[in-house]
């Protein structure tokens, strides 16, 4: 019986063996995703939205104004570029036109930057930190933290308060949407902004696919001073200023 027992041990210490190689070599072999795919910056790639815009401002007899309309932008990573304390970037040109078989007009020029910690966009000299890795579902951070929040911006001849109470979380990771009629299996939904009171409306959510980048936005930025006389009414009816945009993904390469 005690020449038996020596078999077995060497069995069971064989098999402990074998078990704690394959544990390690799955540790060894698990990756981290950071999701730097869904902010891809390639020269040369380009993305098409069609963008619909709604403007509320107050007329000379105090009525509220209210004007709609379409536009279509061209995002172009047209060259790399320097930023102003030298890390490295990329240069976006931004076109623009009225119906879509017009001819594009260069619109203004921006510049976007990935590192390994987080994207960043300089739209219109404001700096947007637009994700943090690793990307998570839950993940909180102040994207707007390079801007006032009390800056002013001119829309329809009012001025509004646009950044007013942003907060970045990511609300998924990794879910398919539909963007056009067009499915993707990949993507990601970045809240920027869920907030509103008796006379402010602050609403802005960004999706991003991954290997293409940007797919929607959605922009809801309302103010009114009608309180108790419209109780009960949405915001596009009560509201007097602000606008309401959306921008969505037609093409891209």
């Amino acid at each position: 019986m005690k020449k038996l027992l020596i078999p077995f041990l060497l069995l069971g210490i064989t098999c402990l063996l074998i078990n704690s190689c394959k544990d390690k070599s799955t540790f060894e072999d698990f990756t981290l995703e950071f999701g730097y795919e869904y902010f891809p910056l390639e020269i040369g790639k380009y993305r098409d939205y069609k963008v619909d815009s709604t403007t509320y401002d107050i007329g000379p007899g105090e009525e509220v104004i209210i004007r709609s309309s379409t536009t279509y932008v061209r995002e172009m990573i047209a060259d790399t570029i320097t930023d102003n304390i030298g890390r490295p970037g990329f240069k976006i040109e931004r076109f623009e036109k009225l119906e879509l078989s017009d001819q594009w007009t260069i619109k203004d020029v921006w510049m976007m930057i990935r590192t390994e910690e987080q994207a960043e966009s300089l739209e219109e000299n404001l700096r947007f930190i637009k994700m943090v890795f690793p990307l998570k579902e839950g993940l909180v951070w102040n994207g707007n933290r390079f801007i006032d929040e009390t800056t002013s911006i001119s829309v329809a001849g009012e001025t509004i308060e646009i950044f007013k109470a942003w907060e970045y979380e990511v609300d998924f990771v990794g879910e398919a949407i539909a963007v056009n009629n067009e499915f993707f299996d990949n993507a990601l939904q970045i809240k920027q902004a869920d907030n509103e009171n008796l006379i402010e409306l602050r609403f802005s959510k960004e999706q991003y696919v991954k290997d293409i980048g940007l797919a929607f936005k959605e922009m809801r930025i309302l103010d009114t001073q009608c309180i108790t006389e419209c109780e009960g009414q949405t915001w596009e009816e009560k509201a007097e200023k602000g606008f309401i945009m959306t921008q969505v993904l037609i093409d891209y390469n």
